[in-house]
Protein backbone atom coordinates (compact mmCIF):
# COMPACT_ATOMS: atom_id res chain seq x y z
CA UNK A 1 0.00 0.00 0.00
CA UNK A 2 1.24 3.49 -0.87
CA UNK A 3 1.05 6.13 1.87
CA UNK A 4 0.69 9.87 1.26
CA UNK A 5 3.99 10.64 3.00
CA UNK A 6 5.82 8.52 0.40
CA UNK A 7 4.60 10.76 -2.42
CA UNK A 8 5.60 14.07 -3.98
CA UNK A 9 2.82 15.96 -5.73
CA UNK A 10 4.16 16.84 -9.17
CA UNK A 11 1.16 18.07 -11.12
CA UNK A 12 -2.39 17.51 -12.24
CA UNK A 13 -4.10 15.87 -15.20
CA UNK A 14 -5.94 18.68 -16.94
CA UNK A 15 -7.78 17.26 -19.95
CA UNK A 16 -7.91 14.65 -22.68
CA UNK A 17 -5.76 14.90 -25.77
CA UNK A 18 -6.95 12.90 -28.73
CA UNK A 19 -8.92 9.67 -28.81
CA UNK A 20 -6.46 7.02 -27.62
CA UNK A 21 -6.19 7.75 -23.91
CA UNK A 22 -3.61 10.50 -24.11
CA UNK A 23 -3.96 13.20 -21.45
CA UNK A 24 -2.54 16.68 -20.93
CA UNK A 25 -1.00 17.20 -17.50
CA UNK A 26 0.44 20.30 -15.89
CA UNK A 27 3.75 19.66 -14.15
CA UNK A 28 4.54 21.78 -11.08
CA UNK A 29 7.65 20.05 -9.77
CA UNK A 30 10.91 19.44 -11.64
CA UNK A 31 11.14 15.99 -10.04
CA UNK A 32 9.17 14.81 -13.09
CA UNK A 33 12.47 14.98 -14.96
CA UNK A 34 13.46 11.95 -12.84
CA UNK A 35 10.48 9.91 -14.06
CA UNK A 36 12.89 7.51 -15.79
CA UNK A 37 13.80 6.33 -12.29
CA UNK A 38 10.23 5.32 -11.62
CA UNK A 39 8.13 3.49 -14.25
CA UNK A 40 4.85 4.71 -12.78
CA UNK A 41 3.04 7.74 -11.44
CA UNK A 42 0.46 7.65 -8.68
CA UNK A 43 -3.11 9.00 -8.62
CA UNK A 44 -5.64 8.88 -5.81
CA UNK A 45 -8.65 6.71 -6.67
CA UNK A 46 -11.47 6.34 -4.13
CA UNK A 47 -9.15 7.44 -1.32
CA UNK A 48 -6.40 4.96 -2.23
CA UNK A 49 -3.10 5.89 -3.89
CA UNK A 50 -2.78 3.70 -6.99
CA UNK A 51 0.27 3.36 -9.25
CA UNK A 52 -0.31 3.69 -13.00
CA UNK A 53 2.50 2.56 -15.26
CA UNK A 54 3.61 5.08 -17.87
CA UNK A 55 3.17 3.92 -21.44
CA UNK A 56 4.51 7.14 -22.97
CA UNK A 57 4.98 10.82 -22.31
CA UNK A 58 6.30 13.83 -24.15
CA UNK A 59 6.83 17.41 -23.13
CA UNK A 60 4.59 20.09 -24.64
CA UNK A 61 6.36 22.84 -22.69
CA UNK A 62 8.40 23.17 -19.50
CA UNK A 63 5.20 22.89 -17.47
CA UNK A 64 3.03 20.56 -19.56
CA UNK A 65 3.24 16.98 -20.81
CA UNK A 66 1.18 14.62 -22.90
CA UNK A 67 0.87 11.33 -21.02
CA UNK A 68 -0.57 7.85 -21.53
CA UNK A 69 -0.80 5.04 -19.01
CA UNK A 70 -0.68 1.30 -19.74
CA UNK A 71 -4.15 -0.16 -20.32
CA UNK A 72 -5.75 3.30 -20.54
CA UNK A 73 -6.27 3.54 -24.28
CA UNK A 74 -9.71 5.04 -24.79
CA UNK A 75 -11.14 8.48 -24.32
CA UNK A 76 -13.66 7.11 -21.82
CA UNK A 77 -11.02 5.43 -19.64
CA UNK A 78 -8.74 8.48 -19.72
CA UNK A 79 -11.57 10.86 -18.81
CA UNK A 80 -11.64 9.27 -15.33
CA UNK A 81 -8.22 10.86 -14.67
CA UNK A 82 -9.13 14.45 -15.56
CA UNK A 83 -8.71 16.70 -12.53
CA UNK A 84 -6.67 14.15 -10.57
CA UNK A 85 -3.40 15.10 -8.92
CA UNK A 86 -0.25 13.29 -10.10
CA UNK A 87 2.31 12.02 -7.61
CA UNK A 88 5.89 10.74 -7.84
CA UNK A 89 6.79 7.91 -5.47
CA UNK A 90 9.79 9.09 -3.47
CA UNK A 91 10.80 5.43 -2.92
CA UNK A 92 12.08 5.55 -6.52
CA UNK A 93 14.83 7.91 -5.34
CA UNK A 94 18.03 6.62 -3.85
CA UNK A 95 18.51 7.76 -0.26
CA UNK A 96 21.00 10.40 -1.44
CA UNK A 97 18.59 11.73 -4.10
CA UNK A 98 15.73 11.93 -1.57
CA UNK A 99 17.92 13.87 0.87
CA UNK A 100 18.99 16.29 -1.89
CA UNK A 101 15.36 16.83 -2.96
CA UNK A 102 14.26 17.48 0.64
CA UNK A 103 17.17 19.87 1.24
CA UNK A 104 16.32 21.87 -1.89
CA UNK A 105 12.65 22.15 -0.89
CA UNK A 106 13.61 23.19 2.64
CA UNK A 107 16.07 25.81 1.32
CA UNK A 108 13.40 27.31 -0.91
CA UNK A 109 10.91 27.65 1.98
CA UNK A 110 13.59 29.17 4.20
CA UNK A 111 13.64 32.33 2.01
CA UNK A 112 10.21 33.43 3.27
CA UNK A 113 10.75 36.56 5.35
CA UNK A 114 13.75 37.73 3.32
CA UNK A 115 13.73 41.22 1.77
CA UNK A 116 14.10 41.54 -2.01
CA UNK A 117 16.45 44.33 -3.11
CA UNK A 118 16.76 45.13 -6.81
CA UNK A 119 20.13 46.53 -7.90
CA UNK A 120 18.38 49.32 -9.83
CA UNK A 121 15.08 49.99 -8.06
CA UNK A 122 16.13 49.30 -4.47
CA UNK A 123 14.06 47.58 -1.80
CA UNK A 124 10.91 45.94 -3.16
CA UNK A 125 9.59 44.26 -0.03
CA UNK A 126 9.45 41.06 1.98
CA UNK A 127 8.97 37.57 0.54
CA UNK A 128 5.67 36.39 2.02
CA UNK A 129 5.32 33.20 -0.03
CA UNK A 130 6.96 31.20 -2.79
CA UNK A 131 4.84 29.99 -5.72
CA UNK A 132 6.37 26.82 -7.09
CA UNK A 133 3.22 25.56 -8.81
CA UNK A 134 4.63 26.27 -12.25
CA UNK A 135 7.96 25.61 -13.90
CA UNK A 136 8.91 29.23 -13.19
CA UNK A 137 9.18 29.68 -9.42
CA UNK A 138 8.02 33.09 -8.17
CA UNK A 139 8.71 35.05 -5.00
CA UNK A 140 5.46 36.61 -3.73
CA UNK A 141 6.64 39.96 -2.34
CA UNK A 142 4.64 42.33 -0.16
CA UNK A 143 5.07 45.79 -1.70
CA UNK A 144 2.94 48.21 0.33
CA UNK A 145 -0.65 47.01 -0.04
CA UNK A 146 0.17 45.03 -3.19
CA UNK A 147 1.67 41.62 -3.80
CA UNK A 148 4.34 41.48 -6.51
CA UNK A 149 5.34 38.31 -8.30
CA UNK A 150 9.10 38.29 -8.82
CA UNK A 151 10.78 35.50 -10.83
CA UNK A 152 13.06 33.45 -8.59
CA UNK A 153 15.37 32.52 -11.46
CA UNK A 154 18.96 31.77 -10.43
CA UNK A 155 20.37 34.05 -13.14
CA UNK A 156 18.50 37.06 -11.64
CA UNK A 157 19.78 36.48 -8.10
CA UNK A 158 22.99 38.37 -7.39
CA UNK A 159 23.39 37.41 -3.73
CA UNK A 160 21.50 35.83 -0.85
CA UNK A 161 22.68 37.21 2.48
CA UNK A 162 21.47 35.02 5.33
CA UNK A 163 22.83 37.41 8.00
CA UNK A 164 20.78 40.41 6.80
CA UNK A 165 18.02 38.20 5.33
CA UNK A 166 18.19 39.93 1.95
CA UNK A 167 18.06 38.66 -1.60
CA UNK A 168 19.81 41.04 -3.99
CA UNK A 169 18.50 40.68 -7.53
CA UNK A 170 19.28 42.21 -10.90
CA UNK A 171 15.80 42.38 -12.43
CA UNK A 172 15.32 43.40 -16.07
CA UNK A 173 14.04 46.94 -16.48
CA UNK A 174 10.26 47.03 -16.79
CA UNK A 175 9.76 43.52 -15.41
CA UNK A 176 7.99 44.94 -12.39
CA UNK A 177 5.97 48.08 -12.91
CA UNK A 178 6.07 49.69 -9.47
CA UNK A 179 4.07 52.77 -10.54
CA UNK A 180 1.12 50.54 -11.45
CA UNK A 181 1.53 48.49 -8.25
CA UNK A 182 1.38 51.65 -6.12
CA UNK A 183 -1.89 52.83 -7.67
CA UNK A 184 -3.75 49.51 -7.42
Amino acid sequence: MINRDQLIEIGKIQKLHGLNGEMTASITDPVFDDVKKCPYLVCEVDGIFVPFFIKSYRFRSDASILLTFDDIDTQEAASEFCGRELYFDRRCFTKKEAEAYDAEAEEEDSLIGYTIVDTTTGTLGEVIDIDDQTANVLFIVQYGDTELMVPAADDLVVEIDDDSKTITMNLPQGLIKLDEAETE
